[in-house]
């Protein structure tokens, strides 16, 4: 097997593509149209012999990363070279958004700000995160909407690259067109988006509105309400990237957030501009302990410029898709999972230490049929009453001391996957640790009704929100100071502490496409509110230069520092809330 491949890549690489297609994981970073795959590489030295021998796009990156696209015959050459270090399929990542109250059994009032979450008194209450840039990378942004204008009505937003519009020749990344400030201006000039005879090229709409939300929350300046409704940070400037999504669903992947961050960094370094990163989006594909190549990215980021990157944790904590248990030696253990009705693939995926000797049989939901299931490192195929199963089993890598099993279930000539309840039996030969961890895809990807029957609300953070050095925000909700049921919750896999705080999450008032509000709820919609109020603190820091270095991990430290405790937690950190509630107000510097 080889050891330069992530396993879900080696795993893909090895199917048919009728195979490869039907599962969301296994296709990410695959054109059919043009057989080509979009990769995550990690590698040393100079990429300049790789370009002069391949006809390959290679995007290089911040530190040693970079987005490749390569027909699968030149991967086992390119595996060849000393600088290739680590191939890795680019997954898919999903909006961290809860768009029903009923779906989370909750009750509140709409409201933009939680008492406590910012600041009212002198000499703190004039920042407004003016010269700092809030970064929403996302589903876009409805550019036209008044709290993004300032009172002249020239836009708040700096720079705007739609990777979803057809590639225009002018930047770095072979991805999409960039808008400039002056670009967006004049499109707002106009009232027929016409300049003479000619049509402007514009951003396409935000079609979920959950960027334009985001966005809102971070910064919106309120003029749409008469300065009623304004976001954390009113006067920050804006950088927006509207990720580019699959054409069948609302989710991006790793590779176009990378992309992403790289170019909100590099466009706020060369410009000296404080920045702040929101992320509102994850996946539930990985260790869950930062080991993944999007999350060792994520925390190179701090080194380049003064930045911090606040991610959500993403709305899995009742959702039924994290099991855990443990098996000693000479034990047999099962792990029980629903199937609902129509899923047309479905993977589940197991992370244990190597060195635990473990072989494995699965059920169908009938009982009357199973395979047994080596625990050696390969890839494996099986069929089972019209149901094709492939795995892989995975050996340790120079980034991953864990053994992976990643399992897909596919339909064969059906449409659909067996319905009802599976079976994993897990039987250890020998243990020294005996711990598991298994995840089931996001919530997002599946019918609610599909989940594990003894399911463990811990661990239930989407990476990237697992990464050391970002800042994980779960969500609460501010009408009565409880932890919301859905947000997800840590410690991440190696128990580091995580979430490092909770903020508002649930019936959250914020910006609408088309110039008017609207309610949603999620962590997705928790985050900003902390990308927000970093940006108040990188402005009393950096720009009014009390303190030229809070930044990076230093926001958080202080962030970590006032955040208030609420009733039901008398324990700090903990998995579900970190070190407490946001509050601006304990958290500036005195």
């Amino acid at each position: 097997m080889e050891q330069k491949l992530d396993s879900e890549l080696s795993l893909s690489l090895s199917l048919p593509e009728g195979e490869r297609l039907k599962n969301p994981v296994l296709r990410s970073g695959y054109e059919p149209s043009t057989r080509l795959w979009t990769l995550i590489l990690l590698y040393q030295g100079s990429l300049s012999e790789i370009e002069a021998n391949f006809t390959i796009s290679i995007v290089p990156l911040l530190g040693n990363y970079a987005i490749i696209k390569i027909p699968a015959a030149q991967i086992p050459d390119l595996l060849q070279y000393p600088q290739v270090l680590y191939l890795e399929l680019p997954r898919p990542l999903y909006e961290e958004e809860i768009t029903g109250i009923s779906d989370s059994c909750l009750s509140g009032r709409p409201f933009f700000f939680s008492p406590g979450v910012l600041t009212e008194n002198p000499p703190y209450e004039s920042l407004t995160g003016r010269g700092t840039v809030v970064a929403i990378l996302d589903s876009g942004v409805d550019y036209r909407h008044p709290d993004f204008r300032s009172e002249s009505g020239a836009s708040r937003i700096i720079t705007y690259w739609d990777q979803t519009l057809a590639y225009d020749g002018n930047n770095r990344y072979g991805l999409g067109r960039i808008f400039s400030n002056d670009d967006l201006n004049n499109l707002l000039s106009t009232t027929d988006g016409t300049n003479g005879s000619a049509i402007l090229p514009r951003p396409s709409a935000d079609s979920t509105g959950h960027g334009t939300h985001i966005a809102g929350i971070c910064a919106g300046n309120g003029r749409s309400s008469g300065g009623r409704n304004r976001g954390v940070a009113p006067e920050a400037s804006l950088l927006v990237v509207k990720l580019k999504n699959d054409a069948d669903s609302v989710f991006t992947d790793y590779a176009n957030l990378m992309m992403a961050v790289d170019y909100a960094v590099r466009f706020t370094s060369e410009r000296l501009l404080p920045l702040c990163i929101n992320i509102s989006y994850g996946s539930n594909d990985g260790p869950h302990d930062g080991s993944s190549l999007i999350e060792r990215y994520l925390e190179s980021c701090i080194f380049y410029g003064k930045n911090v990157v606040i991610t959500a944790t993403g709305n899995e904590g009742i959702s039924r898709r994290h099991s855990s248990l443990r098996v000693i030696s000479g034990e047999e253990k099962s792990v029980a999972f629903s199937v609902a009705p129509g899923e047309t693939s479905l993977y589940v995926q197991l992370w244990k230490y190597y060195g635990d000797q473990f072989r494995y049989r699965l059920s169908l939901p009938s009982q009357n049929r199973e395979i047994v299931i080596p625990g050696l490192p390969g890839i494996y195929r099986f069929e089972l009453d019209d149901n094709l199963i492939r795995l892989i089993i995975s050996e340790p890598t120079p980034y991953q001391p864990l053994q992976e099993m990643f399992l897909v279930i596919l339909p064969s000539s059906q449409a659909t996957i067996h319905p009802g309840i599976w079976q994993l039996y897990i039987v250890s030969e020998s243990s020294t640790n005996g711990y598991v961890n298994l995840w089931l895809p996001s919530r997002e990807a599946t019918s609610s009704s599909t989940g594990f029957l003894d399911a463990s609300a811990e661990m239930t953070m989407t990476v990237p929100s697992t990464a050391r050095n970002v800042i994980s925000v779960s969500g609460y909700d501010s009408a009565t100071d409880t932890f919301a049921s859905f947000s997800g919750r840590g410690f991440t896999s190696i128990l580091d502490a995580k979430p490092d705080l909770t903020a508002p999450a649930v019936n959250i008032l914020s910006t609408a496409p088309g110039g008017g509000y609207s309610v949603r709820n999620g962590t997705s919609m928790a985050a900003p509110f902390v990308t927000g109020a970093a940006a108040l603190l990188m402005q009393f820091g950096i720009v009014m230069g009390n303190d030229p270095f809070l930044y990076g991990e230093k926001v958080k430290a202080l962030l970590q520092k006032g955040a208030r405790p609420l009733p039901e937690f008398s324990q700090y950190p903990n998995p579900s809330v970190g070190w407490g509630a946001l509050c601006v107000r304990d958290s500036l510097p005195r």
